[in-house]
C-alpha cells in the first residue's frame, strides 16, 4: 500500500487556517546573491579541481529539509557521504562517478538520489544549480 494508505480522511479537509500550506520551490527565482553564506567550505583534502565556493537557500525544514545549493565548477572526492539526498538538477551539470563505475550524467531536469554512503567523484559543472531534498537530522 502507498503512503496515501496511510492518511486519514482528515488529511484531506479543508483547513482551518492554522494547518500547513503547500510550499512553492521556485529553485530559479532567487538570486545568487540573496542565498545564505554559512555553508562550510569544502575541505581541501576532498576538492580535486575548482574552488569552494557555494550558497544555499532553505525552502522549508521540518522532517525532511528542501534546499536550492548552487555552486562554481567543482569536483570533489566524496567518501561515505553522510546522508540520503534526493537531487534534481535545475542548471548546470552533475557527473557521478561511483567508485569503480563509470560515469552517470545528469543534466537540467533530471534526478537523482544518492545514498547515504556513496563513494566516488561528484562534479558540478557551469553555473551548477541543484534542488534537494534531505531528512532533517
Amino acid at each position: 500500500c502507498s503512503f496515501m494508505c496511510g492518511l486519514s480522511v482528515s488529511a484531506f479537509s479543508e483547513g482551518d487556517g492554522s494547518t500547513p500550506n503547500p510550499v512553492r520551490l521556485d529553485a530559479l527565482a532567487t538570486p545568487y546573491s540573496d542565498m545564505a553564506t554559512d555553508f562550510p567550505l569544502w575541505p581541501e583534502d576532498v576538492i580535486i579541481s575548482g574552488v569552494s565556493e557555494h550558497r544555499y537557500k532553505t525552502f522549508y525544514s521540518n522532517d525532511i529539509t528542501v534546499e536550492i545549493y548552487e555552486a562554481k565548477p567543482l569536483t570533489l572526492q566524496i567518501v561515505d557521504f553522510p546522508i540520503d539526498e534526493f537531487v534534481t538538477v535545475v542548471s548546470g551539470k552533475l557527473i557521478l562517478t561511483p567508485k569503480g563505475g563509470e560515469p552517470e550524467h545528469y543534466d537540467v531536469g533530471d534526478s537523482v538520489l544518492v545514498p547515504k554512503g556513496y563513494t566516488g567523484i561528484w562534479e558540478m559543472q557551469g553555473k551548477y544549480r541543484e534542488l534537494i531534498a534531505f531528512k532533517t537530522e
